[in-house]
């Protein structure tokens, strides 16, 4: 009784085991990769917005993923809103998803700062695993045909000249002045 016991379990695993590992790489597949689509969402900003890249189609978009316990964050922000203001009217969106946090933590950070641009809301980090974002900041650029171009992470925008020369292509005779 117990040997067929022990097979039943060992084929139940074995099942498990099978379905859980194809589930696995089903869902890395699906994430967003240089040249493809970006994945559409829907999230409320900070004013109460809801931003998804159907809405903004168009638009040359930096989506970035932080937290305000992110060094790199706090000096990169300023950078990104100078090129925000310069760009916004040209077609230049920034969405800077805020991952698990509360809105008055994201709301404090971005009032220190200044920012201007979107800033929605992750709280659960339901997008960033979508977007398969294992470290903050990560950002993504997609362009006015909503396919991503560009996936940086850590710190890239201490100074100007990355993000200036990431936009070039887009935004070349604003830039050139």
């Amino acid at each position: 009784m117990n040997l067929k016991f022990l097979k039943v379990f060992l084929v139940v695993l074995f099942i498990s085991l099978l379905v859980f590992s194809c589930k696995e790489k089903t869902e890395i597949s699906s994430l967003p990769r240089l040249g493809t689509g970006a994945i559409d969402f829907n999230c409320q900003d900070l004013k109460g917005q809801t931003w998804s890249l159907d809405k903004i189609k168009g638009k040359v978009v930096l989506l970035r993923f932080w937290a305000d316990w992110c060094p790199y964050c706090r000096y990169e922000m300023p950078v990104i809103e100078k090129y925000y203001r310069r760009l916004n009217q040209e077609g230049f969106i920034v969405l800077a998803v805020n991952v698990k946090q509360s809105a008055q933590v994201a709301e404090s950070f971005t009032a220190q700062l200044d920012i201007t641009f979107p800033i929605p809301l992750d709280p659960e980090g339901g997008l960033a695993r979508r977007y398969g974002v294992y470290a903050i900041p990560t950002n993504f650029l997609i362009d006015r045909q909503g396919i991503i171009r560009e996936i940086l992470i850590g710190e890239v925008f201490r100074e100007e000249k990355p993000l200036q020369d990431l936009l070039k292509n887009y935004f070349s005779s604003t830039l050139a002045r």
